[in-house]
């Protein structure tokens, strides 16, 4: 054997002692899976509740090579830190140890809006290698939306809605009470007031003169007993005992502007008379002319502070 065989030899044993090492170690090493994930729930919150942030930091393999680091407080934009817990789950998954580290804060919202959990970063040691990893959530955003009502509490809405319908149906009530109040006054003055004498004498008319008569005598005798009875008691003319012209002309020295009125009170007082003394019965159409004008003259002195009117 040569010297050169002889360090050939050494080699390969040197080499396969090596190799031997490296499989030993890594059998002694297994491979360690670490895995970082965050969750923020609800995606909407309401202004009075809060919301959940939770880290979870789980690894698989040789569990005592790790060691984590607390992380720090996550930092918040229009979230505030109200309450932290942690806590350890172990087990066996697929016949591999697993271990879970759970971080768990409870965010109150600060403001309508968005709210954002931003990056988080999580450490551990590696016992094994003693080497520090660092591992990163993304950020993490929730929508804050109105406040929703407590157990037991009527909302606001409801209250605000009520409290308007409530308004309304008194200042309606009011209004009505009020309206029903004139009306009831109005009316009392009403009956309270004398009735215009006019008003009487249109209402004789209407009782006494039947236009659809067939002896229109009668109805013309009636048109000139109640005009001249009216005259009478409203200008206090003696129309009863004087011919029709005096009583026009007493007429006319009362009222020298009334030249329409005076029209028709002659034409209806002559045409009663000419049906009167000739005993012959009148036109239909001539008696509803009278007691048109008869009607219109009671109306054009009635005064119009009056509470009635003429129909």
């Amino acid at each position: 054997m040569t010297v050169y065989d002889d360090m050939r030899g050494k080699f390969l044993i040197l080499a396969l002692g090596a190799l031997l090492l490296s499989l030993f170690s890594a059998q002694a090493q297994p491979t360690l899976e670490v895995k970082l994930s965050a969750t923020l729930t609800p995606e909407e919150v309401p202004l009075n509740r809060t919301a959940v942030y939770r880290v979870e930091l789980t690894w698989r393999g040789d569990l005592a090579r790790v060691v984590v680091d607390p992380p720090e407080p996550p930092r918040l934009a229009n979230l505030k830190l109200v309450g932290t817990a942690s806590a350890n789950r172990v087990g066996a998954e697929n016949g591999t140890m697993v271990a879970t580290h759970f971080f768990e804060y409870t965010l109150r919202p600060q403001g309508l809006g968005m709210g954002y959990v931003e990056t988080m970063r999580v450490s551990y040691l590696d016992k094994a290698t003693n080497e520090k990893h660092e591992l990163y959530a993304g950020r993490l955003s929730t929508k804050v939306v109105e406040a929703v009502p407590e157990p037991g509490e009527t909302p606001v809405a409801v209250i605000a809605l009520a409290a308007l319908g409530v308004a309304l149906a008194a200042g309606v009530g009011f209004v009505l009470w009020r309206a029903q109040r004139r009306r009831a006054a109005r009316a009392q003055l009403a009956a309270a007031a004398p009735k215009p004498l006019e008003d009487e004498f249109y209402e004789e008319l209407q009782a006494t003169v039947d236009l659809h008569s067939v002896d229109t005598k009668e109805a013309f005798t009636q048109l000139s007993r109640i005009l001249r009875a009216y005259l009478h008691r409203r200008f206090e003319i003696p129309a009863q005992g004087i011919t029709t012209a005096e009583v026009v002309a007493a007429y006319r020295r009362l009222h020298p502007d009334a030249t329409s009125q005076a029209t028709q009170l002659e034409e209806v007082l002559q045409t009663s008379d000419v049906v009167k003394f000739s005993g012959a019965s009148g036109d239909p159409s001539r008696l509803a002319r009278a007691y048109a004008m008869t009607e219109s003259f009671l109306r054009a002195h009635r005064p119009e502070s009056s509470a009635l009117s003429l129909k």
